[in-house]
């Protein structure tokens, strides 16, 4: 995810984020404790899977994911999405500096390493995430 705005510039109220996915990625299954997350979608769809309901956005639709729900966000096609999150409060933007990675110019997302996994598996906790089910899913 590509940092816009950081809790740091908006005294904590809110992170801004964007996300870019060629198809094929998933996040974890998750539940956030202390912060809720707006998706908007500005190209192709993302599948919100909420409490175990898949809903598709498509580019223009948002949703809301409040916190103590479980949900999970996937592209699982072939084409490509992006995304806008908003995490309020902040926070979530520094799970990410320690449990993920920024973009760099050009990449997109994909599927994640085993040192990628771990280090989110790490840091989550610390951050008030909790991630549920095995991650990734054993085929």
């Amino acid at each position: 995810m590509k940092q816009l705005i950081s809790g740091r510039q908006t005294e904590g109220l809110l992170c801004l984020l964007e996300n870019r996915s060629d198809g094929q990625t998933k996040t974890p299954i998750h539940v956030h404790a202390n912060d809720d997350e707006t998706v908007y979608v500005i190209e192709g769809q993302l599948t919100a899977i909420v409490d175990g309901e898949p809903k598709t956005l498509s580019a223009g639709e948002s949703m809301f994911l409040k916190r103590g729900v479980p949900h999970q966000l996937m592209n699982p096609g072939n084409r490509p999405v992006r995304y806008i999150l908003i995490g309020t409060p902040s926070g979530f933007e520094q799970f990410l500096a320690e449990g993920g990675r920024e973009l760099r110019e050009g990449e997109v997302a994909g599927p994640p390493s085993p040192a990628d996994i771990e280090r989110l598996k790490v840091a989550a906790p610390k951050f008030g995430i909790t991630l549920l089910r095995d991650w990734p899913a054993r085929e």
